[in-house]
C-alpha cells in the first residue's frame, strides 16, 4: 500500500481567528509510537496528549515516515469567502505545501474530514489530480490514523497562535476560549467591541449582544 494523506481543520466555528488546516502524509514505514498516548480525534484528547504528538511529529516524524504541512485562512478571508470555501482553500494550500515537501508523487490516497474538499468539491471530483484517490468522509478524524494526526497538529498550531494573540489583545481571553463563542468571549466583544480583521463579522451577525 502506498502513502496516505489525511487532512483536517480546526477553528471552523470560531467567532475570531483563522481557520487552520493540516495535511499529514504517512508512508508504509510509519507505525504508531508505543510511548505516545492513544491517537484519537483531537477533541477527545487532552492538551498534554496533543502536544506530545505534536512534538514527536515535529522533531522526529520525518525519519519515522511522517510529514505535515499547515495553512491558515484569516478571519477577513472567511468573511469574504464564507467558512466552507475558506476551509477548503486552506486544505488545498496545505496539500500543495505537503506535495512540495515530499516525494510521494502519485498513487496516493487522500482523505479529508467532514465537509472539507481540495480547493472545492467540483475540482476534487474533476479528476484533475490524476493518480490520486481523494475522498471526503464524515467522521474521518475518528476513523483514519492520518486524519486523526492532522486534527491534532492543526489544533496545536492554531491554539498556540491564539495564545500569542492573547498577548496582543489581553482583554479578550483568547488563551482560554481560542476564539470560540463562549459566554466570556461574547461578553468581551459586547464591552470592548470586535477586533477588525480578527473577529469574523459574518459570524457575529448571528450573535445576540443585547
Amino acid at each position: 500500500m502506498g502513502a496516505k494523506i489525511g487532512i483536517d481543520e480546526v477553528g471552523r466555528g470560531c467567532l475570531a481567528g483563522p481557520v487552520t488546516v493540516c495535511a499529514v502524509l504517512i508512508t508504509p514505514e510509519f507505525s504508531i509510537p508505543e510511548e505516545l498516548p492513544e491517537l484519537r480525534d483531537s477533541k477527545k484528547m487532552t492538551v498534554l496528549q496533543r502536544e506530545a504528538w505534536y512534538r514527536w511529529t515535529r522533531d522526529t516524524g520525518e525519519e519515522k515516515g511522517v510529514r505535515y504541512a499547515v495553512s491558515s485562512v484569516s478571519a477577513a478571508m472567511v468573511d469574504k469567502l464564507n467558512i466552507a470555501r475558506a476551509s477548503s482553500l486552506a486544505a488545498w494550500r496545505s496539500f500543495e505545501k505537503l506535495m512540495e515537501l515530499s516525494d510521494a508523487g502519485k498513487n496516493l490516497q487522500v482523505v479529508l474530514d467532514g465537509s472539507l474538499f481540495l480547493k472545492n468539491k467540483d475540482f476534487q471530483n474533476s479528476g484533475a489530480l490524476e493518480g490520486i484517490e481523494i475522498k471526503t468522509v464524515v467522521g474521518a478524524d475518528s476513523k483514519f490514523t492520518e486524519v486523526k494526526l492532522a486534527s491534532v497538529l492543526a489544533k496545536v498550531v492554531r491554539d498556540n497562535y491564539m495564545r500569542k494573540m492573547a498577548e496582543e489583545y489581553a482583554d479578550y481571553g483568547f488563551e482560554k476560549h481560542k476564539g470560540y463563542g463562549t459566554r466570556d468571549h461574547i461578553e468581551a466583544i459586547r464591552s470592548k467591541g470586535k477586533i477588525e480583521g480578527f473577529h469574523r463579522s459574518s459570524f457575529l451577525k448571528n450573535i445576540n449582544f443585547c
